[in-house]
């Protein structure tokens, strides 16, 4: 007999409503409420619904036994639907979900977490192609992490797919997970609170269920005492007799735990023992507890009196609250009932769990089993379980083994690490560094911390381990290339070179392939920023992010082949290096794949495609944002390209989020992030925006950086000098970056150089050479495939000839450079072009100004004094005197009140 779900009429309505809906994407509808509301009933309601209108529905109802168990929520997902989706996944993704769902374990293979994730995200669009997928999960909170998480990985990234989560979750469950919330997102996520039930409701429940009425007096008190939570009121109501005397207090317990306890204490003690083991595994099979003794009449008392039913083969308590209670009151008992099973299970993850919840003292054989389950969980992809094994290992590890000890612990930090629990990692491995006994593991110990810490303390960390690895030159060649990486911003890009040459002699002594292509990589990388004449190579990438700790998103290597191809004639060579990368690791590996795109993110800035560019610094970012990687340099190309796009604030917002990282990762202001909130500023109207140019110019001269092309900044920050008056700073400027280019033979910055040479002929008056260059400079942007480079060159060369009273050929330069700049969606010079454009045919008084004395008048009109302009502005104080007194003289005032009023009607 199906009975009626009474009272829950408005819940109902909103759960068809939600299945009925026409999504499009991922939505999720989380019926909520305390243990016994009701929630597990509504939650099959709208299982029933979604199947009765033809919808795929995949299901799960865990157990609280079954949270540390590997991928067993994702087993009850995907049976039935297995030979649908295998056939269409691409193997590497279909070996994953074979190994993780144990139909296939070939010696030797690793469960890639990662390759899981899309696998499973791919089975959903499979299923999801004709009709939308529900995937309907009750007690969320018991799902194990596993599961939990790769299925959260896989809706972060479903994209248009028609997938609808149901989910069920108890709230006063305090470590409840928050991923498949996360991963849905607030804005698709909605929450049903499931209340208590009114008095009316109440009475038809339990006349339902139990089959009898009760008196009025009797129902009010029944549902005082459960506040109107249909379990609890059922189970008061169940030990009721039918003659209830209405001036006595209702003989119930005052909680419904204990309501339970009572109810289990009143089987028989051979089914209470048969129950152990049941709420020990979860939700076991028949025949698993046949092989652990349990015959099927020492179940049929707890079937009778409804504590237990049949599922599909499986044993499931007809309430997790039932299942939680007797576990708990199992008491010393618990460690029998985990030996016993630990004998019968099949599973080698599952054995060892159950005999490791079986000792509570020290056992050198079970935690030296459990230190091999370690390793199998892990290559399951299975991180969270490898991780509370191999600390089961360590606590089960006997004090006298001390050395067994040490090395459980710090793989026990190692696996936590991997699981994303990095503040318990970070505890295990200070605390492990305290044992003053650790030995030959200290450099290990340190190294691990070293990747839990910021950038300043992680050299730290490394220094010691190099100290503490001294007779082990395999490791310290390891430390030395993490150093090289550490240490960039504390001493400079040259100084850090030294730790990677002392690497490579290291790897060299040893005759290591796998040490000399890892420190040749950082060398490689560090040197072409240094300015060295070399080029990095995509093939290089992993070999530089292992070797300076790990798959942290590094893009310097990166960038250091995008800027090196940058030129039209090897541009094409490296955008079809990056999306070779992109489809060969978009399977496997993520935030390898993320790499390449954000290299494809500035090959297309260069080559003038902003919007293109735009699109993949943001996928870019989103994938490192997905897995808990962003590093400053993720925002990087995208406040590059809106500052270029004329998208200032947002480019500002950018830059100044990527500072906060980079302050709290490298403790320093990387110069690029300096320059964009720069030129920002500048573009936009704000004159001390020079002080922040002049300090990204000075910062990369700290560091060392002699590769020019990542000072793509340079030619604003000579222009912006040459405005201020200072041709002496802007010729220095010049000179160094064009030597640099020069040197390692950059056709792109050579180009930007012949442009600013062009400007400095024109700012000394010398018309013709001006002219000359800034014609060349044309010709040269044009050469290397740089149409913005092309655009500034023509409205300088526009410029110049207007300043030479050559209105005609003037305007034919500006309109050209406006017609680039129009292409490209360059906001901020399209608006410049078109203003110069209309002072050829004449111009107001205040756009007579040039730019450093509209900087200065700007300044002045804020209140500022000529020393406190002149320090703004890096200028002497007798030239900001110059530039305010022509100022006064081309606008007609003659005090800085009359200024201030004239520079507000600017």
């Amino acid at each position: 007999m199906v009975l009626e779900i009474v009272g829950r009429e408005a819940e109902l309505a909103a759960i068809h409503a939600f299945v009925d809906d026409v999504h499009e994407g991922t939505a999720a509808l989380e019926l909520e409420g305390e243990a016994g509301i009701g929630k597990s009933a509504l939650w099959l309601a709208g299982v029933e619904h979604a199947r009765s209108r033809g919808l795929r529905v995949l299901s799960s109802r865990p157990a609280e036994a079954e949270r540390g168990l590997a991928h067993v929520g994702l087993g009850d997902l995907f049976d039935g639907v297995l030979d649908e989706v295998l056939p269409a996944l691409a193997p590497p993704r279909r070996r994953a979900l074979e190994g993780a769902l144990l139909l296939e374990e070939p010696a030797g293979v690793t469960v890639d977490p990662r390759a899981l994730g899309l696998a499973v995200r791919s089975s959903l669009q499979v299923l999801a192609a004709d009709s939308p997928v529900v995937v309907a999960i009750d007690d969320v909170q018991w799902l194990d992490v596993s599961t939990a998480r790769v299925l959260a990985f896989a809706l972060r990234r479903l994209g248009t797919a028609r997938v609808l989560l149901l989910l069920a979750r108890r709230l006063d469950d305090s470590s409840r997970p928050a991923e498949l919330e996360q991963a849905v997102g607030a804005e698709s996520l909605r929450r049903l609170p499931v209340g208590p039930l009114s008095l009316g409701a109440l009475h038809r429940f339990l006349r339902d269920r139990l089959g009898r009425p009760f008196a009025r007096q009797t129902l009010v008190r029944i549902h005082e005492r459960s506040g109107g939570n249909p379990f609890f009121a059922l189970e008061l109501a169940r030990v009721l007799d039918a003659d209830v005397d209405p001036i006595q207090p209702l003989p119930v317990p005052e909680t419904l735990e204990e309501l339970v306890r009572a109810r289990i204490a009143a089987l028989p003690a051979f089914t209470r023992e048969a129950l152990a083991l049941a709420s020990a595994v979860g939700t076991p099979s028949q025949a698993l507890l046949e092989r652990a003794g349990v015959t099927s009449e020492a179940l049929e008392p707890a079937f009778a009196a409804h504590v237990i039913e049949r599922d599909d083969g499986a044993i499931r308590f007809t309430h997790p609250l039932l299942s939680s209670v007797l576990y708990q009151s199992l008491g010393e008992e618990r460690w029998s009932v985990h030996r016993r099973l630990a004998e019968v299970v099949d599973d080698p993850l599952l054995r060892a769990r159950h005999l490791a919840l079986s000792r509570d003292a020290p056992d050198a054989g079970v935690a030296e089993v459990l230190d091999g389950a370690a390793s199998l969980a892990a290559d399951r992809g299975a991180s969270a379980v490898a991780a509370e094994l191999a600390e089961h290992a360590l606590r089960l590890t006997p004090p006298a083994l001390r050395d067994e000890r040490h090395r459980r612990a710090l793989a026990a930090a190692r696996a936590h690490r991997a699981a994303g629990e990095w503040t318990h990692a970070r505890a295990m491995a200070t605390a492990l560094l305290g044992d003053p006994e650790i030995g030959g593991l200290r450099a290990e110990a340190l190294i691990l911390l070293a990747e839990l810490e910021s950038t300043d303390r992680a050299a730290e960390l490394l220094e010691e381990a190099l100290e503490a690895a001294a007779s082990r030159p395999a490791l310290r060649s390891v430390i030395h290339c993490r150093l090289a990486w550490a240490t960039r911003f504390r001493i400079g890009y040259v100084r850090a070179l030294e730790h990677a040459d002392a690497a490579y002699e290291l790897a060299e002594e040893l005759d290591d392939d796998v040490l000399r292509a890892r420190a040749r990589a950082v060398k490689l990388v560090l040197g072409w920023i240094v300015g060295h004449r070399q080029a990095a190579r995509p093939s290089q990438a992993h070999d530089f992010a292992t070797a300076v700790g790990g798959d942290q998103l590094v893009q310097e290597a990166t960038l250091a082949v995008a800027n090196t191809l940058a030129p039209s004639s090897r541009r094409d060579e490296a955008r079809a290096l990056f999306e070779r990368e992109q489809r060969e690791w978009q399977e496997r590996d993520e935030p390898r794949c993320a790499r390449a795109i954000w290299g494809l993110a500035w090959v297309e800035l260069w080559a003038g495609r902003w919007e293109l560019a735009a699109d993949h610094a943001a996928q870019a970012r989103e994938i490192s944002t997905q897995y808990g990687l962003e590093v400053s340099q993720d925002r990087l190309p995208l406040a590059a390209i809106a500052l270029h796009r004329g998208r200032l604030e947002q480019a500002r917002d950018h830059a100044e989020q990527a500072l906060e990282l980079a302050r709290a990762q490298y403790g320093l202001h990387p110069p690029q992030l300096l320059a964009v909130i720069g030129l920002a500023g500048l573009w936009g109207g704000d004159a001390s925006a020079a002080e922040r140019l002049h300090d990204a110019d000075r910062q990369a001269a700290a560091l060392g950086w002699g590769e020019p092309s990542v000072r793509w900044w340079t030619a604003d920050y000579v222009e912006m000098l040459l405005e201020l008056g200072r041709t002496y700073d802007a010729v220095r400027v010049l000179d160094d970056w064009h030597a640099d280019a020069q040197r390692v033979g950059r056709e792109w910055t050579l180009a930007h150089v012949t442009r600013c040479r062009g400007l400095v002929a024109a700012a000394a008056g010398d018309a013709e050479q001006a002219e000359a260059l800034l014609q060349q400079a044309v010709a040269e942007h044009d050469a290397v495939g740089d149409p913005y480079g092309r655009a500034r060159a023509l409205l300088a060369l526009g410029l110049a000839r207007r300043r030479a009273r050559r209105k005609r050929a003037a305007r034919e330069a500006i309109g050209a450079a406006l017609a680039g700049f129009e292409e490209l969606g360059a906001a901020t010079w399209v608006e410049r072009s078109r203003a110069e454009l209309g002072t050829i045919g004449g111009r107001s008084r205040e756009e007579g100004l040039t730019a450093a004395e509209r900087r200065v008048a700007a300044l002045v009109a804020e209140g500022r004094t000529n020393r406190e302009v002149a320090a703004a502005l890096f200028l002497g104080e007798r030239t900001v005197a110059s530039h305010l007194t022509h100022v006064y003289d081309k606008l007609g005032v003659r005090s800085r009140t009359e200024l201030a009023r004239k520079v507000q009607t600017f």
